[in-house]
C-alpha cells in the first residue's frame, strides 16, 4: 500500500511534467489526477487547488537547486572561485532540471512577490555576497554598478534554457545532444566572458 508520501511525491511528480509541458494556464487538475494514475477526488485529498499545487511544485523544483547556491554564497571561495561555482551549478541544474526556468516565469507572471519570498526562505541572499566581494574589492574599479555584471552573468546562464524550444530549433536545427554540450561549453565559456569583462573595465 503506497504511503501518504508516496502518493504526494508521485503527484508533485506528474504536476509537474504537465505544468511543463502545457503551463499553468493549461493545465487541469484532472489532467494531473490522470497522469499520476489517481482519482481526481484523491487529487483534492492533497491539493484542493490547482494554484495550491503549482505553488508545491514551484518550492519543491526551487529546492532542487537554490540550496546549493545559497552554500556557495556563505562560503569563502573567491570571487573567480564562486563565479566558477555559480555557473556550474546553474547550468548542471537547468540541464538536469529543464523545467525550473519555465515555472519561474510562470509564477514571476501570476505571484511574483512569491519567487523572492521563496528563494529568500530557501536562505538565498545575493546582496550579502556582493556585499563580502565588495569588502575584498573584487568588484572595485569596474566603473559601473556591480549589479550590472551580476545581471549579465545570471543572463547568459539562464537566458539560454529559458528560450530553449526556439534556439534548439533555429540554432541547432532540432538536435538537442548539440544544445546540451553547447550548454556544458559555457561553464568553461562564461567565467572567462566575465573574467574578460572585469580586466577591460577596469583598464
Amino acid at each position: 500500500m503506497e504511503t501518504d508520501n508516496t502518493v504526494e511525491m508521485k503527484i508533485l511528480d506528474a504536476a509537474g511534467k504537465v505544468f511543463y509541458m502545457k503551463g499553468k494556464d493549461g493545465t487541469s487538475m484532472q489532467d494531473i489526477a490522470k497522469e499520476a494514475g489517481i482519482t481526481r477526488t484523491s487529487l483534492n485529498y492533497y491539493y484542493r487547488t490547482k494554484d495550491k499545487l503549482f505553488e508545491a511544485v514551484f518550492r519543491h523544483t526551487l529546492e532542487l537547486f537554490v540550496p546549493k547556491i545559497a552554500a556557495l554564497m556563505q562560503s569563502s571561495a573567491n570571487f573567480p572561485e564562486y563565479v566558477d561555482e555559480l555557473v556550474s551549478t546553474i547550468i548542471d541544474s537547468m540541464i538536469e532540471y529543464p523545467q525550473i526556468p519555465v515555472f519561474v516565469l510562470q509564477e514571476l507572471t501570476s505571484n511574483p512577490a512569491r519567487v523572492p519570498q521563496m528563494m529568500s526562505e530557501l536562505g538565498l541572499n545575493p546582496v550579502l555576497t556582493m556585499e563580502r566581494f565588495r569588502k575584498e574589492g573584487a568588484l572595485s574599479g569596474l566603473g559601473m554598478d556591480p549589479r550590472q555584471l551580476v545581471l549579465s552573468l545570471i543572463s547568459m546562464c539562464i537566458f539560454p534554457f529559458a528560450g530553449k524550444p526556439m534556439l534548439v530549433t533555429v540554432m541547432f536545427g532540432g538536435d538537442e545532444s548539440a544544445y546540451i554540450a553547447a550548454m556544458e561549453e559555457r561553464k568553461k565559456l562564461i567565467p572567462e566572458m566575465i573574467s574578460s569583462m572585469i580586466k577591460n573595465m577596469k583598464e
